[in-house]
């Protein structure tokens, strides 16, 4: 067996791709499927199977683009509905594909339709030798069973009861999931990539819990911030997503033009770095820093029914940029300002800016009661240590009422590193909040400075 395990950074999402004596089969592939062909080649052996574990709800998946650059036959559990050309796979249902045995057992509590494939390598015998968990059995941690609010006590109580279908699959089975630490689709997940089921039958916290009561308990208490995107994403990957090849090409537009749009209703993603966007930026323009988590943070907050304009630090972040947004669904790219900012200002056209503060500033300010701190990281990570009295609100609910959100006060915006923060900043600019600054260096250049935070832990993961 030839086997590779590929990891997109952002959306810690691990896919594969396995090859047998004559062909390949990739397993839960991104958007960008160029690597997976690149490997194959390397190989020698070309793709003629994909697998899909379940409908991601974090990304939009590659399996239809690489069916249209391959031809080969994608994998699906039959209970996902899908729409496209596909071989459903019942419950228990097997298949051979080269040298390979592969089992589908359905395992619904991250999402309804999720499953594992188990495989056997036949060239090394017939018992099964590893399995792809998709998102029911992460390593050190399961699959949220959140993402359907209507349904989450169900899918609960059937996540209890599909961790014990894999148990009895056997210790020495090696896992794979489809996600690693910096998800949103689990809590605790650990930074290996890999594990065993015999490891994670005694460290997983998930599995080790004892009835099906408490584990209902367990899993729908402290589960991280949803993301908008992911139920959106879930229905595009059951549809099938365009084919990103077919997309039009986003051209440059003069500002002028770029004017006329955002009038129009356009909206503008600016991509550049916290300080260039509080320097100078097109007003109503969402920061989403390519230094950030670009993409899960575009997902969440961006409309996906409306028309997206780029703003750039350079024109070659334009690929980067449009990866990111594509890789959660968001395809409706018309086009990026040519010549950036500065051609903006030397057309004399309106332009915002938003104040900075640094920490020693902030801290004076803050001691004399002349700001309000919103600290707009995970509850996770607030709970892990902030700055005493400031008050916790995620980066995308600012699109939301709060009591602490108040127009008559400056509100400081802080993060871990200020990327989370100058998007949460952007966001209240777009609501008409006048007095709105960006806290830059965050909590990590806070503590730095050497101020207090309160119930500092180490090890928490950060999502900027």
């Amino acid at each position: 067996m030839f086997f590779s395990q590929i990891y997109t950074s952002g959306l810690a999402h691990s896919s594969y791709i396995i090859a047998g004596e004559e062909s390949c089969i990739v397993v839960d592939p991104a958007r960008d499927v160029d690597r997976y062909i690149k490997q194959a080649r390397a190989w020698g052996k070309p793709i003629k199977a994909i697998i899909e574990t379940h409908l991601h709800a974090d990304f939009v998946s590659g399996h239809l683009e690489l069916q249209k650059l391959t031809g080969a036959e994608i994998y699906a559990p039959r209970v996902a509905k899908c729409e496209f050309p596909h071989t459903a796979l019942a419950d228990g249902e097997e298949f051979t594909h080269d040298s390979f045995r592969i089992k589908m057992i359905e395992t619904p509590g991250h999402t309804p339709e999720g499953g594992v494939f188990v495989v056997a390598d036949l060239t090394r015998g017939p018992e099964p030798c590893l399995v792809f968990t998709g998102d029911t059995l992460l390593i050190g941690d399961v699959g949220r069973p959140d993402l359907f609010p209507d349904i989450k006590e169900q899918l609960a109580k059937d996540l209890f009861a599909s961790l014990r279908r894999l148990e009895s699959l056997g210790d020495n089975l090696e896992v794979y999931p489809a996600h690693g630490m910096g998800s949103l689709c689990g809590r605790q997940l650990s930074a290996k990539l890999w594990s065993s089921l015999g490891t994670e039958r005694i460290h997983n916290y998930a599995m080790a819990i004892p009835s099906e009561a408490e584990f209902i308990q367990a899993l729908l208490t402290g589960m991280p911030e949803a993301p908008d995107h992911f139920a959106r994403c879930s229905e595009i990957n059951r549809r099938g997503p365009a084919i990103v090849a077919e997309l039009p090409t986003p051209r440059a537009i003069e500002p002028a033009e770029l004017w006329r749009l955002v009038q129009g209703g356009h909206v503008v993603v600016d991509t550049r770095d916290q300080l260039a966007f509080a320097g100078a930026h097109i007003q109503g323009a969402y920061a989403l820093s390519l230094k950030g988590n670009y993409a899960t943070f575009g997902g969440w907050v961006l409309p996906p029914d409306k028309p997206l304009l780029l703003v750039l630090e350079q024109a070659g972040d334009l690929d980067a940029a449009l990866l990111g947004l594509r890789r959660v669904g968001l395809d409706r790219v018309e086009g990026y300002l040519a010549g950036g900012m500065t051609a903006w200002a030397n057309e004399g056209l309106p332009a915002d800016h938003l104040p900075s503060l640094a920490v020693p500033e902030l801290k004076d300010l803050y001691d004399t009661g002349e700001v309000a701190i919103i600290d707009t990281r995970l509850r996770s990570e607030y709970d892990s240590g902030h700055i005493e009295g400031s008050v916790h609100i995620a980066a995308p609910d600012v699109r939301h009422d709060h009591p602490a959100l108040r127009q008559d006060q400056t509100l400081a915006i802080v993060c871990n590193t200020g990327n989370r923060s100058v998007l949460a900043a952007s966001l209240l600019r777009q609501r008409g909040f006048a007095h709105v600054a960006n806290v830059i260096g965050g909590t990590t250049a806070w503590a730095k400075a050497g101020y207090a935070l309160t119930n500092p832990a180490p090890g928490v993961v950060t999502h900027d």
